[in-house]
């Protein structure tokens, strides 16, 4: 029973030392019709041999750090990712509400110089008939700008909302 152990822990010794040594060394090399291999097998003998690469064993512990560091490193650009997505948003809800702002003032311009044309060339009768499709015009421009201004308003507040939900996400109800 002891020599069956012995040589079974032998064979277990000898597998894992040759499969860290077959892991231990990759060769880059070509064949004599130009072909690229990348094996850990070593080459032929009429291989042209470009690279040999040796690495050392790696213990658990190096393998378990550096899998944290590839996680640590994974959530960093998931965080950067998250970060510039805000940013994002938060860039267009500030563009779309100075668009907003523009557009409101547009309109407002627009009214007031509608306004004044009536008040210019409509303040008697036979010159409001005579002007009438000018006034009516301007009025129309007026009204094209306020729709306008209601577009980017509506939009500001989407994008609002948008950064809202983005800043504060919704907590999943409580039971």
């Amino acid at each position: 029973m002891k020599s069956m152990i012995l040589l079974a822990s032998l064979v277990i010794a000898l597998v894992a030392d040759t499969g860290a040594q077959a892991q231990s060394k990759v060769y880059t090399w070509t064949d004599s019709r130009g072909k690229l291999y990348i094996t850990d097998d070593p080459p032929p003998v009429d291989a042209s041999v470009k690279d040999v690469v040796e690495d050392s064993a790696v213990t658990p512990a190096e393998a378990r750090q550096r899998q944290q560091q590839r996680l640590q490193r994974d959530e960093a650009r998931l965080d950067d990712k998250r970060r510039s997505d805000l940013e994002g948003i938060l860039r267009r809800a500030r563009e779309a509400d100075e668009q907003a702002q523009e557009a409101v003032q547009k309109a407002d311009e627009q009214t007031q110089h509608a306004l004044e044309y009536r008040k210019r060339f409509g303040n008697t009768p036979s010159r409001r008939e005579q002007f009438k499709y000018k006034i009516r015009a301007e009025e129309e421009k007026a009204e094209a700008a306020r729709a306008e201004a209601q577009r980017a308003i509506d939009t500001a507040r989407a994008a609002s909302e948008e950064a809202r939900t983005a800043l504060n996400p919704p907590q999943p109800g409580k039971p």
